[in-house]
């Protein structure tokens, strides 16, 4: 695993049952564990000791006091004492200094799910139960995430129903005035006949809210997810795994994206640390890595010798470094066994694998790690190939945890009756911590190894005195809580002589500077947030292709104070007007935190990054990722953001974004949970947003125009027959009730499924060479106001032509002078059929025409189905007896409409009206192209078959530093008339 951490009993458990958990029938515990799977006999022993245990724990009648429950993982206190102790505890208690009431720790506690390891059983007590566990205690509410264009949807929604009722009020006021007060005698007199004919036209009208919409919606996103999961270029080659979409409510949200927010380690890198260098008293030792050619590396060959010399006089010094290096670390070791000739770690921090590899390398190898009863401490054990005696034990007596706020762990150990504090961490916090500033040889390389793109990390020691330690001991075992703990700690960490600095390689991903190429190309702000430091960040940003060697990049970091916080934006506003090269942002946590304090820094902030190109943000600790996130949606409120990461420091970031990205890495699984989409590399962002994200976007906007406008143009019938009604505004349905109800989900839902969920505009591999055409969901073309006002108009007028046409031509409506219009009810429902059927013609077209393949056999099969059930339901209701029970009106109406000349006529000439729909989008498309038109034109032409995606920034995204909340407004490709895509609908 990659998430150990120890865990051990309380130290007067450890003593009462030392003599139990030493050896089990002879063996010790590794070697039990070893043959448990093979020797039955052993694991009935282990039981038996077990029954042993809880025997003589019950004997001693335990009480635990815990202490509140904490929502902190890391955090859990109480004290355990024995009630009614047994003389030979006391006994055992009193020879291991063991003091009751005894102290709980957080490594007292084991949490629910873990694995333990080199035990043969455990004995616990269930504590912290139900609404005080810790998953419950950080289960706060987090803010719902939805969509944008749900949103707009929603908005569409009430704009229909606002309409209905305005529409039902205009018809029940305009008949009431027309009748004079009166209704049809069938309705009740006590009731105003106003709001009769109100409540009629709102059942009538009903079909103007798509109430299906929100069950298709959801039927359309989830093929989307699903066709994230199926797709091959996102699955993992060294894994399987493929992409998983665990939402697919956000998934056209990833075609609109205009920032991203990226951690670095794990997500940028492999997160394989790879010791690379060393600086030990001033003196770099060469390079750690292994050759291409297989030879010895030069740093690992000069340690040897230096310390095979045992006179030399840097002995001393490397030796040091080295033993630091294997004593200061939580991690787990596995012995040489079948398959593994050398001792392999593993641990929660891919640094100290990297450390513990490399001093093994040397010849300080790193052997066990073995519990002592009774104690709260470990024993390890180091073997030095070049040290009298060979195995070295250390007594580790107290750790001091890593973590993101300290950026440090320590440990306390006792060797050669000598005691010492070894500390690792950040080589600005350990530095602080010295005595003395580090040499400035130590600071030049320092220096170079974070241009070269490398961690670094300082470790430091002192010897401490037995009697201020058994003090502070004193005060250690007693603190409660995160703060005392701090507080404590920060007693005895100072006065630290530097031993060394470390430098550590975390490579790249493969295809990383590709990727980060192409997504900005496609217009999207890319933003680095990490916690290493400044120097190492620039040089990593720089190997990805974020910062290029002609960008000027303005540095805001080391800030003193809020108006110093200030100062540097000013500086660097007025060093940006005065450069027109490419820039950009460097800031560091100790700018954000002040900067978030003062009440115009936060919008200067945001308004100085709109004006650069790229921004990395280093020294960030968790919660300061999430508020530049929140930084950003709050002064860009239509903008969508987007955060990636893998460690459990990116679930604020993950969970502040608009759509979180967690990518399975070395660090947990925690940012995959907290994760919209989870993927298992950084690259794979790329066709994550330029296929599947840009693809859900014209597909989920086509879709939300599509069922309202064939909802409009249904519902637009009884609005025009509503005015010539016989009984002038009586409440009759304009279509037979069944083929209403039948319409939304039998006859036209397929269609709508098949053509919007699987219809492809252009091949991976063309979409992936042009990414401008991600500009389209960055400029929102296909869904806006215009586009929304477009398909509401088109429907009236279809719905129009659909509903008049036939009424009118074949209707048999009779005009006399001074009386009402009237009709024959025969002739009536005939025409009312061939509108309907004008309509499902209509809207059956209308999405033809938005398709890109319209002539695959699965369209014109689905085309094809449509009609066919629309036959057979028309059918059904007027030749069965079920359907003459259902709908009487429509009795032979099928076959009279389907072989009589003149309804034939009607519905062969009606849809002429559409060669107007079908000119004006081509027409559109050639003088107004989208970035998606002019691909399909370029591919057609096989302009793509060479092609390959430029890694300069030609091509790149131009952004208007004019405007303080621009966006970007144009690419190389032809985009400039976008905005008259609205005429075409989006096309």
């Amino acid at each position: 695993g990659t998430n150990l951490k120890e865990r051990r009993a309380a130290t007067a458990l450890s003593a009462v049952t030392a003599e139990l958990t030493e050896e089990v029938d002879g063996l010790s515990v590794r070697d039990f564990l070893k043959h448990r799977a093979s020797e039955n006999d052993v694991f009935q022993q282990i039981v038996q000791l077990a029954s042993e245990a809880v025997d003589l724990l019950l004997a001693q009648d335990v009480e635990a006091n815990l202490g509140p429950p904490k929502a902190n993982l890391t955090e859990a206190d109480g004290c355990l004492s024995f009630r009614t102790p047994t003389t030979a505890a006391s006994e055992a208690m009193k020879l291991m200094q063991v003091h009751l009431p005894c102290n709980l720790h957080y490594e007292n506690f084991v949490p629910r799910g873990c694995v333990l390891r080199n035990v043969p059983y455990i004995l616990s007590m269930a504590a912290y139960l139900g609404p005080d566990t810790k998953t419950r205690l950080n289960s706060a509410p987090t803010k719902a995430k939805v969509s944008n264009m749900q949103v707009r949807l929603n908005l569409g929604v009430q704009g229909l129903v606002a309409a209905l009722i305005c529409f039902s009020i205009y018809v029940a006021v305009l008949a009431d005035i027309v009748e004079g007060g009166e209704g049809p005698s069938s309705w009740p007199e006590s009731v105003p006949s106003v709001l009769v004919r109100f409540i009629v036209y709102v059942i009538i009208l009903y079909q103007i809210v798509p109430i299906s919409l929100l069950v298709f919606f959801e039927i359309i996103k989830l093929i989307l997810g699903y066709q994230i999961g199926q797709d091959p270029q996102m699955v993992d080659p060294r894994t399987g795994e493929p992409a998983l979409a665990r939402t697919a409510d956000l998934v056209e949200e990833m075609g609109q994206v205009n920032f991203v927010f990226s951690d670095k380690t794990g997500t940028l890198t492999e997160n394989e640390m790879v010791f690379a260098r060393c600086c030990i008293g001033g003196e770099d030792l060469g390079d750690f890595r292994n050759t291409e050619d297989g030879q010895l590396p030069c740093g690992v060959a000069k340690a040897r010798r230096i310390l095979e010399a045992t006179d030399s006089e840097r002995h001393d010094a490397v030796r040091w470094f080295f033993l630091c290096m294997a004593t200061c670390h939580t991690a787990q070791v596995e012995a040489p066994h079948v398959g593994c000739s050398t001792y392999s770690y593993s641990g929660s921090s891919p640094d100290e694998v990297a450390f513990l590899d490399s001093a093994r390398e040397v010849g300080i190898t790193f052997e066990s790690r073995r519990l002592v009863p009774g104690k709260p401490g470990w024993e390890l054990h180091v073997r030095s190939a070049f040290s009298p005696g060979n195995l070295l034990v250390f007594e580790t007596l107290v750790e001091i945890p890593f973590d993101s706020d300290r950026k440090r762990m320590s440990v306390i150990c006792r060797h050669n009756g000598k005691l010492y504090l070894i500390v690792k961490g950040a080589d600005s916090v350990i530095q602080s911590l010295c005595k003395r500033p580090f040499p400035p040889k130590d600071v030049e390389y320092l220096s170079k190894y974070s241009w070269s793109g490398l961690r670094t990390l300082a470790f430091a020691a002192r010897e401490l005195d037995q009697a201020f330690f058994e003090t502070w001991c004193i005060q250690w075992t007693s603190a409660q809580g995160r703060e005392d703990v701090e507080r404590v700690a920060a007693l005895i960490e100072h006065s630290f002589d530097l031993v060394g600095i470390s430098a550590i390689e975390d490579r790249l991903q493969e295809g990383v500077p590709e990727a980060i190429t192409t997504i900005k190309a496609a217009g999207i702000r890319f933003w680095v947030l990490t916690g290493d430091k400044t120097e190492t960040a620039v040089e990593i940003v720089r190997a990805c292709h974020l910062f290029t060697e002609d960008m000027m990049l303005v540095s805001l970091v080391n800030c003193r104070s809020i108006d110093h916080a200030m100062e540097l934006l000013e500086d660097g506003r007025l060093a940006l007007a005065r450069n027109r090269k490419p820039s950009g942002l460097v800031i560091d946590g100790t700018f954000v935190t002040f900067v978030l304090q003062a009440r115009a820094g936060p919008a200067r902030l945001y308004n100085l990054a709109l004006q650069s190109r790229a921004c990395v943000s280093c020294r960030l600790s968790p919660n300061q990722k999430q508020k530049l996130v929140e930084l950003v949606r709050n002064h860009d409120r239509t903008g969508i953001t987007l955060a990636i990461g893998d460690g459990a420091n990116d679930v604020s970031m993950l969970q502040g974004a608009h759509i979180g990205i967690g990518i399975r890495g070395k660090e947990g699984n925690q940012a995959v949970q907290a994760s919209d989409v989870a993927i298992s590399q950084f690259r794979f962002l790329v066709p994550l947003l330029l296929c599947h994200g840009r693809r859900a976007y014209r597909r989920v906007a086509v879709f939300l125009c599509y069922v309202l406008y064939k909802h409009i143009s249904l519902a637009t019938g009884d609005v025009v027959w509503a005015h010539y009604c016989t009984w002038r505004f009586g409440g009759q349905f304009a279509y037979p009730e069944w083929l209403s109800a039948s319409f939304p989900a039998l006859i036209t839902g397929l269609p709508m499924i098949v053509l919007l969920g699987f219809d492809k505009d252009l091949p991976d591999e063309v979409v992936l060479k042009t990414p401008d055409l991600y500009m389209e969901g960055i400029n929102r073309i296909h869904f806006n106001y215009q586009v929304f006002v477009t398909w509401v108009i088109t429907a009236i007028w279809h719905g129009s032509v659909a509903w008049s046409v036939p009424s009118v031509w074949v209707g048999s409506y009779s005009w006399e002078a001074h009386t009402p219009p009237h009709y024959e009810p025969r002739e009536f429902w005939a025409a009312s059929c061939v509108s309907f059927v004008m309509v499902i013609v209509f809207l059956n077209v209308r999405l033809w025409l938005y398709t890109y393949s319209p002539f695959s056999k699965p369209t014109l099969l689905v085309m094809a189905f449509s009609f066919l059930v629309l036959i057979v339901i028309m059918f059904g209701l007027s030749h069965t007896t079920p359907g003459h029970l259902m709908q009487p009106q429509v009795q032979g109406v099928a076959a009279e409409i389907f072989s009589t000349g003149k309804y034939l006529l009607v519905m062969a000439v009606t849809p002429l009206v559409l060669v107007v729909d079908a000119i004006a989008i081509r027409v559109s498309a050639r003088k107004w192209p989208t970035p998606l038109d002019t691909a399909r034109r370029r591919w057609a032409q096989g302009d793509f078959e060479s092609e390959t995606v430029d890694d300069s920034d030609e091509g790149a995204a131009h952004v208007d530093d004019s405007d303080e909340g621009a966006k970007i407004v144009a690419v190389e490709c032809d985009t400039s008339a976008t905005s008259a895509a609205d005429a075409s609908g989006g096309r």
